[in-house]
């Protein structure tokens, strides 16, 4: 095959593969992949037998396609939320269905999700995915020098945790399947806002995040600059903060941050935060105090030096813990814990936190899914740990 030609089938391909997702694919797309390329039968639309809807930006509609439902353009007249119209050229009748499965589509999830309004009594800004319902009250976030408005805000962090969602099922061989419901995240503008939202969606508030574990997972936090004053911040925040919602949802629903398993429940949530930026700066239980930090949240170096000066943590006492009880170090200890684990046998620690979640030991646990002794464990983790982790 020609290079040309080659270039053109991966990036129909890549085009298809999104758009059947969301149920739309341009005509173009489902032509036989024997046919060689040829010039658009339509050169308005380049044969995808539609166009971005009039009353709205075109990269904003273009961000429709990822997404099951957004209120932000639902009530649109013109376009019925989709973002797109048939092609005013061709008038493609695939396009037409595919555009008229989506509106009713559409209108199923608005109806399904009022639910949410009705507990804040005033229609919410949000959007929903595959693998979650994200409701964003913030009217503007920068990232990367840039102001993005709420729409393109919401779409942004829409776009992160479904790839946060990927990534975490990736590392243990899970499936949808394994959880009940989508994840519920709630990003508020206003403090009073997230009071009131934590309240109704987690069954609890606080100033910092709330978490809500278990089969009906949801987090609630307050994303406004002077709690973040930063993009990354937020970012690493959700991060942290769902991973821990999606540990307690996967399999056999059930927090074990609680039953002497917060080295894995807070463990797994640092784990996600060094992979992405190497730092490790969110304390679930300490949120409130801005100044908490631990060796600067270089964990990998932080661990190292304990073990060298035989200052680290033991693991049957880290074992002991649960989550709001970790101290600094022992955050530390087992973020590398997990780290030590994956880089193992991810769906060997699913099957730990399966044991785990059963409210099975950590010391029976370990014996059950790898045949360990705790000071089997600690030697082989300590070895490892000083060979794998740098030195500055």
């Amino acid at each position: 095959m020609k290079p040309a030609a080659k270039r053109w089938w991966t990036l129909a391909a890549l085009a298809l593969s999104m758009c059947l997702s969301t149920g739309f694919a341009p005509q173009s797309l489902l032509l036989s992949q024997d046919a060689p390329p040829t010039a658009p039968a339509c050169k308005f639309c380049k044969s995808t037998g539609r166009e971005v809807c009039s009353e709205h930006p075109a990269g904003e509609c273009e961000s429709e396609d990822g997404v099951l439902y957004c209120s932000h353009i639902a009530d649109c007249k013109v376009c019925a939320g989709t973002g797109w119209v048939v092609c005013r050229e061709c008038k493609s009748d695939v396009a037409q269905a595919a555009l008229d499965k989506k509106k009713a589509d559409i209108e199923k999830r608005r109806i399904a999700l009022k639910a949410l309004d009705g507990k804040m009594d005033r229609e919410l800004c949000k959007v929903e995915t595959k693998h979650f319902i994200l409701v964003w009250e913030l009217e503007r976030i920068k990232v990367d020098k840039k102001f993005l408005n709420q729409h393109e805000g919401m779409h942004l962090y829409a776009v992160r945790l479904e790839r946060l969602y990927d990534d975490y099922c990736a590392r243990q061989k899970l499936v949808d399947k394994d959880f009940r419901e989508k994840f519920k995240v709630f990003v508020w503008g206003w403090p009073k806002d997230h009071e009131a939202g934590a309240l109704a969606f987690c069954g609890q508030n606080a100033s910092g995040g709330v978490k809500l574990m278990g089969s009906t997972p949801a987090y609630s936090v307050c994303g406004n600059k002077r709690n973040f004053n930063d993009d990354d911040l937020l970012h690493r925040n959700i991060v942290h903060s769902v991973t821990h919602l999606m540990l307690s949802a996967q399999q056999f629903p059930a927090w074990m941050g609680n039953v002497k398993g917060g080295w894995c429940d807070e463990g797994l949530s640092h784990w996600f935060e060094d992979r992405y930026w190497g730092i490790c700066d969110n304390y679930c239980y300490q949120e409130s105090n801005s100044n908490v930090d631990f060796k600067g949240g270089k964990f990998r170096l932080a661990v190292r030096k304990l073990i060298e000066t035989d200052k680290v943590p033991p693991a049957p006492q880290v074992f002991e813990r649960t989550s709001d009880t970790l101290t600094l170090p022992e955050h530390a200890v087992a973020f590398s814990y997990v780290d030590y684990f994956l880089s193992r046998d991810g769906e060997k620690f699913k099957a730990l936190c399966a044991e785990l979640k059963r409210k099975v030991h950590t010391r029976d646990a370990l014996k059950k899914v790898y045949d360990l002794s705790v000071m089997e464990f600690e030697a082989l983790w300590k070895a490892w740990v000083l060979q794998t982790y740098p030195t500055k």
